[in-house]
Formats: C-alpha cells, structure tokens, sequence
C-alpha cells in the first residue's frame, strides 16, 4: 500500500483485495531484450539529471494517487447523501400513503406498498443500467 491515503481499519480487506486483483490481472510479458532497450533508451535520452525526472514522475505519480483517492471519498460520500435521501423519501412516502392504502387494501397495505417500493427499485436499477448494457449498445 502507499502512503496515501493513511491505512483505514480495512487494511487487511484492502490488501487481500490489492492480492486478488493481482492475481487476475497478468501484466503482459516482455520482450528478451526490453531491459537492454530501456536502458539504451535511457542513456540516449535528453534528461541531464534523471534523479530529477525520477522525482518529477514520483511527484506526479503522488498527485494522481492523492486526485484517485480524493475523487473515491467524493462518490463515497455523494452515495451516502443519496441513500440518506432516499430512505428519508421512502419513509415520507409510507406515512403519507399508508392510511390511503389500508383504507383500500386493508390489511393487505404492507405487500402493496412493498411491491410498489420493488418496482420503484427495478426501475431505478434498469434506468442506471441500461446506458451501460450491451443491448442498449445493440439496439439503442
């Protein structure tokens, strides 16, 4: 692991996942000669002072950890502020519809305003996952 961001208290989560992505993802093999042809690379290349651009290149690398990590907790948190949002929604929804449901349902109301919240979530489920499918793809 880096040392950004700090170790959460799901290290070890993180590591065994950091170890199975690892195992899935092969980097492709190299050529007999790729180390020969870096360092050829290397010495014929314009840089006066490569500890420089090698600090340069960290610094960047750094950066860019920094921007991925700072852009995770961003979605993290705006996917909180939703599902805080929607539970609140849903709540409001059932005071409010519950009495008009039971007057017509009976004791029935829980099952259809069950049902009703099931079909709200396969449609916000279909609606999120259609630009992505591969029928949307084929036929859209």
């Amino acid at each position: 692991m880096s040392e950004f961001p700090p170790e959460s208290a799901d290290a070890a989560l993180e590591r065994a996942l950091d170890q199975a992505l690892a195992r899935s993802l092969k980097p492709p093999p190299l050529g007999a000669g790729f180390r020969r042809a870096l360092e050829a690379a290397i010495a014929r290349s314009s840089h006066d002072n490569h500890a420089l651009l090698r600090a340069r290149l960290e610094r960047e690398h750094r950066e860019l950890i920094t921007d991925l990590h700072d852009g995770y907790v961003r979605i993290s948190r705006r996917a909180l502020g939703t599902l805080i949002a929607a539970a609140f929604a849903t709540g409001l929804a059932a005071v409010v519809a519950m009495p008009w449901l039971t007057e017509h349902f009976g004791s029935h109301a829980w099952l259809v305003l069950s049902g009703i919240g099931a079909a709200v979530a396969l449609a916000c489920g279909a609606v999120s996952w259609w630009p992505r499918s591969a029928l949307a793809r084929r036929f859209g």
